[in-house]
């Protein structure tokens, strides 16, 4: 069953890529990445299945570099589900293999991928309005003043990894 399951995410994966640009370059990218995945599937072997969904993302972003479509804040958030959901049931479906599973373990695992996937909902969309916030802000902003800017943030985010990690 998590076979099945994860077979249909992989389709989804790879559908939002030629969604964006049917093309040449993008269906062979695509075609590589389902070939990767689908094998990753088979095999419930969560690094075959990583390389393939990140290839369909290098399509997508290559896609989208091609095609340059308007901003889509509800695809960009599916996809991110869409993979995170793929990742999550192969990982959940090689340690299981073999198992007889009972109606409550499923439930259980269901609740707790539904807990992630809201919670990267919550921080993309909170991410996507701050991001708005700010892009306002540097509208007159010459560009180093924006680089140095983001090089603040970076070196922020990076003293926050460090002091949680120090802490341990």
């Amino acid at each position: 069953m998590m076979r099945l399951v994860a077979a249909a995410l992989v389709l989804v994966v790879a559908a939002f890529p030629l969604a964006v640009y049917p093309a040449a370059p993008v269906t062979w990218l695509v075609l590589i990445a389902l070939l990767a995945a689908g094998a990753g599937v088979a095999l419930l072997s969560a690094p075959a299945v990583t390389a393939g969904a990140a290839l369909a993302l290098i399509a997508h972003a290559a896609a989208l570099l091609i095609a340059r479509p308007a901003v889509d804040l509800v695809g960009a958030v599916a996809l991110g589900v869409t993979l995170t959901l793929l990742l999550s049931v192969v990982h959940f479906g090689a340690r299981v293999e073999g198992a007889v599973l009972g109606a409550s373990v499923l439930a259980s695992q269901a609740r707790e991928w539904v807990m992630v996937i809201a919670a990267g909902v919550l921080a993309a969309v909170s991410l996507a309005i701050g991001g708005s916030v700010l892009a306002g802000m540097f509208r007159g902003a010459s560009l180093p003043m924006v680089v140095a800017a983001a090089a603040l943030g970076a070196a922020l985010a990076m003293a926050g990894v460090i002091a949680l990690v120090g802490k341990r």
